[in-house]
């Protein structure tokens, strides 16, 4: 098999993804939210519908942005006026409310069959940690994450080394 060839059956989405997915519902609360990132060390966490399709993506940033008052919003040096309580008055005023409300609902996906490096182009657009990965049927079977990908450039330079080294070996 060529080089050209071994690359490019290698270095498909299916090969590198993780499947040992956890997700929520769009009617999962802030406070079990929380609780499973916790829980589970992740800052992300993939939301589906009931049939697994993806309706969006939830990761500590949109809860800590969640978390800011409106009338914040516009003004946010406005927060070193505020008390000290109004921190925690804030999060038990909005724990029970669906992470409907502070997910990000456009979420790209890839296909379990495409090319690592449409993986990479997606992550550098959009400036996104983790991809959900779906099957033909549009349904979730996976995600890769920067780490995933930095395992691929790794094993791309020890092959490319391998191949140097053998190219300079005569038999």
């Amino acid at each position: 098999m060529n080089v050209e060839k071994h690359f490019e059956q290698a270095y498909l989405v299916k090969d590198w993804m993780q499947t040992d997915l956890k997700t929520i519902h769009p009617d999962t609360s802030l406070k079990d939210t929380v609780s499973i990132m916790i829980r589970e060390k992740t800052n992300g966490l993939v939301v589906v519908d009931d049939i697994n399709h993806v309706v969006g993506i939830v990761s500590s940033w949109d809860i800590i942005k969640y978390i800011v008052p409106d009338y914040l919003e516009d003004d946010k040096h406005l927060a070193a006026f505020e008390s000290a309580d109004i921190f925690a008055k804030r999060i038990i005023g909005v724990e029970n409310d669906t992470i409907d409300k502070c997910m990000t609902k456009s979420v790209q996906v890839i296909g379990h069959d495409k090319p690592l490096m449409e993986v990479i182009a997606l992550l550098a657009e959009y400036h996104i940690r983790q991809l959900p990965v779906v099957n033909e049927k549009n349904v979730l079977i996976g995600y890769l994450n920067r780490t995933d990908i930095k395992r691929a450039v790794w094993k791309v330079m020890q092959e490319h080394d391998a191949c140097e080294h053998n190219e300079g070996q005569t038999v």
